[in-house]
Order: structure tokens, then sequence, then C-alpha cells
């Protein structure tokens, strides 16, 4: 397949993708072969039809309208994909969890997720961070994303850290069927942890 062709495939696999939508080379073997597909994201970031996340990682451009600006994406959506290439389970941790649940307003340069895969730090082109900590596959798998996110957020706040205000913050986020899912998924977590889940879905229970 010509070099053109395949660049043309890929611009049109972009444009049909969704906003923000974040691309490994991987993700375009399909539409030709290595050197081509390297050859044509490289003119396709020259072109500011893709952007550089990282060597390897390319974000599609998306500008906000609303915002009046290019809106980059998020480091936890970088995170995410990596973790789909790698297959490893991810969730958000320590500060990261906090920020998620709005516990946090600080402004993170580094990015912590534990991780069913290796300990491994990242640094995107922008000079952001990601770190995963590698735990035992059996604390994040089969759990759902809002139930490891919550366990991760007591967790990185300890004991001292929990308050009624803090329950009710984390009780608001929690819809629907994600109320029972945490009530089963957090059998398996610490004393403590599974203490202050129950003390946070009696008042989710109210509300």
């Amino acid at each position: 397949m010509k070099p053109d062709t395949i660049k043309q495939r890929i611009e049109d696999h972009i444009k049909h993708g969704h906003k923000n939508s974040i691309y490994m080379l991987a993700d375009f073997y399909d539409l030709g072969n290595y050197s081509g597909v390297k050859e044509a994201v490289s003119k396709l970031t020259a072109e500011g039809k893709l952007l550089r996340v990282k060597r390897g990682i390319y974000e599609s451009p998306y500008y906000s309208s609303f915002l009046q600006e290019e809106v980059e994406a998020s480091p936890v959506d970088v995170a995410k994909k990596i973790a789909r290439k790698n297959r490893w389970t991810i969730a958000p941790s320590g500060n990261t969890a906090l920020n998620a649940l709005g516990l946090s307003t600080q402004v993170p340069a580094k990015y912590y997720f534990v991780s069913s895969g290796t300990n491994k730090e990242i640094i995107l082109d922008d000079g952001t961070i990601l770190y995963f900590k590698h735990v035992p596959s059996k604390e994040i798998a089969g759990i759902s994303s809002k139930s490891s996110l919550v366990i991760e957020a007591i967790k990185a706040l300890g004991r001292r850290g929990m308050n009624d205000f803090v329950r009710a913050k984390i009780a608001s986020v929690l819809f629907g069927t994600e109320k029972e899912r945490l009530a089963h998924e957090s059998k398996t977590s610490r004393v403590w942890v599974a203490e202050e889940i129950r003390k946070i879905l009696a008042v989710a229970c109210t509300k």
C-alpha cells in the first residue's frame, strides 16, 4: 500500500473518531504496514492533524468553541489507553482519586494509579508524570471503576481523614447500581475501609 494511501486512511479514521481520541501506532496497523503507518503519523503530526502526547502516543486535536481554545486529552485518559495496550487493570489512587471525587482541588503534576502491571513511571511531553504502582490483582481485578475509585480515595485519606463531610461528598457521586456494587465489591477491602464504606452507603441511602 502506498504511503499516501495509508496517510489518507489514517486521516479518515481520525475524522470519524471521538473528540480528543487517543491513539497509539498499533491502532493504525490494520491500515498499513509499520513503516508506512509511522511515516504517515509523522506527517499528520507535522500538519497538526495529530498531536503528540509522548513518543508513540497521539491525540486528535479538539478546539472548544465554548472555551475558545484547544482542549488537551486528560492524563487519566492517556493512562487508561496505556493500560489497555498493556492489558493492565488500573484505578486512580492517592491525590488522583481525591481529585476525581472532588475531594481535592489541587492541580497535580503527577497522576497516581494502582495497577495489576509492573511499577512504571511515564513522563508525557508536557512534563506530566503518570505513575503506576503494582498491587496484587485481587485488589482491583473484577471491581468496577467507581468502587475502585472510592476505595482508593478512602485509603488515601486514611482513618483520620474521614469525616461526615467527606462521607457525604462521596455518597453524592454514587448513583443507581453503583451503591449495590460498592457494597458487594468492598467486602474484601481492609476492615476499616469496609466500615467507612458502610457509613457512606448509609448516608447515600438517605438521599
